[in-house]
């Protein structure tokens, strides 16, 4: 006969060892994730540093090419549409993806710029996120005397670490941006070709 208590001890380590091995896991993953955070940022200094003579307009394409292996458009143009998404037209959605990229990488230039950034810190605390592939990378970033919080949320489901959405100072721009569309398809009488037309990522 097995003695409960042995069996009840045995089963507590297994689980205790897989938890710890999750804990490693994400941890690690973590890890990776922060790399690409940090490594983007630099980049992104690097042009601005070199590019400070420049206009928006003239810097941004720099922009892009950092951004561009880092950031899910797809992921998050489709966020952004929402229930709309069901109802669009392939072509359609395409072509929301290369507008919603285009006005996101002028805003956030424009932010950038506008901000001055001196340096930045990327939070040694893991952002708890209990699901694989997915972490949390909170980032302070410092401008003059001005201290902004960023969050990134990260996703590895294509292989590569890649962001799917920001938080900046409490605002989640995913969602500010998901209001916005909405709020433009019920203007233009869910006229979707209209506000793919006219879509302008506001620099919140």
């Amino acid at each position: 006969m097995v003695n409960l208590g042995v069996w009840r001890w045995w089963l507590m380590v297994v689980y205790l060892g897989l938890q710890g091995t999750s804990l490693m896991a994400h941890a690690d993953e973590w890890q990776d994730a922060s790399k690409v955070v940090g490594e983007t940022t630099d980049a992104m200094l690097s042009v601005l540093a070199v590019s400070n003579q420049q206009t928006v307009s003239e810097i941004s394409p720099a922009i892009d090419g950092v951004l561009a292996p880092v950031v899910d458009f797809r992921t998050i143009a489709k966020g952004v549409m929402a229930k709309y998404y069901r109802r669009a037209q392939p072509e359609q959605f395409e072509t929301f993806v290369g507008v919603f990229r285009d006005s996101l990488v002028q805003a956030y230039t424009n932010a950038v710029v506008t901000f001055a950034i001196d340096s930045y810190r990327v939070q040694k605390n893991p952002g708890a996120d209990g699901r694989t592939g997915r972490e949390k990378v909170w980032v302070k970033v410092y401008a003059g005397s001005s201290v902004y919080d960023i969050h990134y949320t990260m996703s590895a489901k294509s292989g590569n670490w890649k962001v799917t959405n920001v938080v900046l100072d409490g605002v989640n721009l995913g969602l500010a941006f998901r209001n916005q569309f909405a709020t433009a398809m019920r203007s233009n009488d869910n006229n979707m070709d209209v506000v793919i037309a006219n879509w302008n990522a506001k620099a919140y």
